[in-house]
């Protein structure tokens, strides 16, 4: 008989549709998600969901608190009642993680409970005294925790011993992904076409234009390096409060040429990218994790990757580099040693053509280890 599995989450997002297919596949599993979308990206729901293995269910009444970052759900204690189940994966640090723990404690003693956390180590270390608090608090009840990333992990491990942790990185099914890249290969060519790309050595963003990305500074070294590189242009997808002043920051530096504010895709049209691309950037000065750059990867894509970000951890000399988002001059000796070289265009991507140091399902089958004990668990006197 398959074990009880009840997940809180946020809102689905496509990043996270194989994890939670995977877990519905193992378990007797349960999903209840507190927004119809994510706060900072709004997609298309109905197409997410129609590719989940279950149906999710919502909770979405109830008390935003902290500019919409905390929350309160009303029901919420009902499901654990009505659910009764074995497991419980909330998400990260916060009230309702909290009163999870307090409440299973209490009336349900032989419930497990763990909570994802996205924290690139960056992140963890300038976690506001309020959150230091509720962690260091939440650490002592929690069965364990779902970290995103290797780097993560070692600064948990090194900071609370004697906290369970596995590792779970926000990275999707190759073969999904290769599919849906692969049947975009008719709308990559229309851009090739639409912007002149062909012969050029083509640096990709894809993400948010906030102040986060860091993409002022990215049109800063860009402008330094296409001086002497005029085959070199990079494309901006996406939409954010930051568009208006990057592209007047464009226009200063005169780099029009160079720099193709593309918009935002979903799906297919987004995929359709990295099937031109040469090299990915993802400049970020903080970032829990950055699904793109598995994304990329997957592709066949190399990544300059942020050392701040938690995907920093998929980064290795075979497939990309990092570097410090707060030096211009690092960056730039980057781009010279990189993006001069052309990346091969391949018709048809297949699992050998991805970068990535390992696989989705590999990581998935250590997590259901986890969740499963086949790994003992530790007893309530090793708990910190």
């Amino acid at each position: 008989m398959k074990r009880k599995l009840l997940v809180f989450h946020p809102a689905l997002a496509p990043y996270r549709i194989d994890l939670f297919n995977g877990l519905n596949e193992t378990f007797d599993a349960d999903f209840y998600f507190f927004r119809r979308s994510l706060i900072s990206q709004k997609f298309d729901v109905t197409k997410l969901e129609s590719q989940l293995n279950f149906t999710p269910k919502f909770l979405t009444t109830g008390l935003n608190l902290y500019h919409k970052k905390g929350m309160i759900r009303f029901g919420y204690l009902k499901k654990i009642i009505l659910h009764k189940p074995d497991i419980i994966i909330c998400s990260e640090f916060n009230i309702l993680t909290f009163l999870t723990v307090l409440f299973t404690k209490a009336f349900f003693t032989q419930t497990e409970v763990y909570t994802f956390c996205d924290d690139s180590v960056d992140v963890a270390k300038k976690s506001s005294i309020a959150r230091r608090i509720g962690r260091f608090v939440e650490l002592k009840l929690l069965d364990g925790i779902i970290l995103g990333n290797d780097f993560a992990e070692d600064w948990y491990n090194k900071n609370f011993p004697k906290v369970q942790t596995i590792v779970s990185p926000i990275i999707q099914k190759e073969e999904r992904i290769m599919s849906i890249i692969n049947s975009a290969q008719q709308i990559s060519a229309e851009y090739t076409k639409k912007y002149n790309l062909k012969d050029k050595n083509l640096l990709l963003f894809v993400g948010r234009l906030v102040e986060v990305k860091n993409l002022r500074f990215l049109l800063e070294v860009f402008s330094h390096y296409i001086v002497t590189n005029q085959n070199a242009v990079l494309i901006l997808i996406g939409d954010g409060d930051k568009k208006t002043e990057l592209i007047k920051q464009v226009e200063e530096l005169k780099i029009q040429d160079n720099i193709i504010f593309a918009g935002r895709f979903e799906n297919e049209e987004l995929y359709a990218w990295y099937r031109i691309a040469d090299y990915f950037i993802l400049p970020s000065i903080s970032e829990t994790f950055g699904a793109v750059v598995n994304e990329s990867l997957i592709a066949g894509v190399p990544v300059i990757c942020s050392n701040l970000a938690g995907a920093s951890s998929l980064i290795n000399k075979k497939n990309g580099v990092t570097f410090n988002p707060n030096d211009p001059e690092e960056l730039l000796s980057v781009f010279k040693e990189t993006l001069n070289k052309k990346r091969p265009l391949k018709n048809h991507l297949s699992t050998d053509d991805s970068l990535m140091p390992y696989t989705f399902n590999q990581r998935m089958t250590k997590l259901i280890s986890f969740l499963k004990h086949d790994n003992p668990k530790k007893t309530p006197e090793e708990s910190i």
